[in-house]
């Protein structure tokens, strides 16, 4: 006798084994999107970006006829932020009188009206609503995000810190700024690499890193594409000397022939995929088996749902998987699918919240336990700092 979970008698359902009640499931059915705002900020930068001090932040407030609000967001710089504003605009205005629930309907919607217009701005169109329609799910079923992805218990996921350590520090900030993260909490960090004309200063960078954390402590290392292939392996063989986990993004990352070339010759983790935009891209990876472990950026392949497909590949060729910038969706992912190796905290949007993300005692990244996405836009910020654009 084969055992068959009991299904509530007073008209409830289950999702994901959360119970929802007659008047919730009800209410999910009759949702309907009713308004929207887009607004951009320029907030200020904490620590700077190789010199930059500020950065801007595309927003959309979605509003149902009931008056949920969620909200997705995306980084609006240089000159597409103004184009990203518009683009939103139109179309969370075509998406009015539509249940947000019903994600899949959505995305198709935003597919037509983007068909044709290639890879980049549309993907990120898609994300912020995504992430919308997504926050609005979880707060009208009164459940986080992460439990609707299918996890059951979580309290705080591995995390590891992104947003320092720039390519711009010299040796002796390097050395001090690791220490203090290092004080801070953090068991990992990563820092940049690739502008140094020797690859012997390449290789200094990754011996004070390594001196000043200790052996206990985890290091990875992002060259933004900055090598070809020949200097790409040499760098490797300094990087596994100090220990360093993965060597990210070291070539150009159309070059999926060298990257398989770099994983079957290195020992060190060759990690990649931020750039892709769509899920699809990851085939290819995934067939010349060409990273060791995949980076997917929920903006770039176009939302949670889309970010599910990519990691869906990795599992595919038994490749572990992790996020790339935007904690506050990434512990979402982390917390609710298996396989999340680890989440980057990059600190570029945490003052657009109340509250904002942190790690505890442990060094771990703390997943939020409201509904939605678990952040609530702090309003003064936002007036303080809305931008025309």
């Amino acid at each position: 006798m084969c055992n068959q979970a009991s299904h509530p008698v007073d008209g409830s359902a289950y999702l994901n084994g959360h119970t929802i009640d007659r008047t919730t499931r009800n209410r999910r059915i009759a949702l309907k999107i009713a308004s929207h705002e887009v607004i951009t900020v320029s907030i200020p930068m904490d620590p700077p970006l190789m010199g930059r001090t500020s950065s801007r932040h595309t927003i959309l407030k979605m509003r149902t006829d009931d008056g949920i609000e969620g909200i997705g967001w995306a980084f609006g710089e240089g000159p597409m932020g103004p184009a990203l504003a518009k683009a939103l605009d139109g179309m969370a205005e075509l998406l009015h009188g539509e249940n947000p629930m019903l994600r899949e309907h959505i995305d198709s919607l935003v597919d037509a009206a983007t068909s044709g217009s290639g890879p980049g701005m549309s993907h990120y169109v898609r994300a912020v609503i995504n992430f919308a329609v997504w926050d609005i799910t979880g707060k009208a079923l009164g459940q986080p995000v992460w439990k609707l992805l299918g996890g059951a218990h979580a309290e705080s996921v591995t995390t590891y810190a992104s947003g320092w350590l720039w390519r711009d520090y010299d040796l002796d900030a390097l050395d001090e700024t690791a220490g203090k993260l290092v004080d801070r909490g953090f068991t990992a960090m990563k820092f940049r690499c690739g502008a140094e004309a020797r690859m012997s200063d390449e290789a200094e960078r990754a011996r004070v890193m390594r001196n000043a954390v200790g052996d206990d402590i985890t290091i990875m290392v992002d060259i933004n594409q900055g090598w070809d292939i020949p200097r790409a392996m040499e760098g490797a063989r300094h990087f596994e000397a100090q220990n360093v986990y993965w060597l990210e993004d070291p070539i150009d990352y159309r070059d999926v022939q060298g990257y398989s070339q770099l994983v079957n010759a290195t020992d060190i983790s060759i990690t990649h995929g931020e750039y892709n935009y769509g899920y699809e891209p990851f085939g290819p990876i995934a067939d010349h088996r060409a990273a060791d472990i995949f980076m997917i950026d929920a903006h770039h392949v176009g939302g949670i749902d889309a970010w599910k497909r990519a990691a869906d590949i990795a599992t595919s060729v038994f490749r572990p998987f992790v996020t790339h910038l935007s904690p506050e969706i990434a512990v979402h992912l982390a917390a609710g699918i298996n396989g999340v190796k680890t989440v980057e905290f990059m600190p570029w949007s945490f003052p657009l919240w109340e509250e904002p993300m942190d790690i505890n005692a442990e060094g771990d990244l703390i997943v939020p336990q409201g509904p939605g996405l678990g952040v609530v836009l702090n309003e003064d910020v936002v007036k303080t700092h809305r931008i025309d654009v």
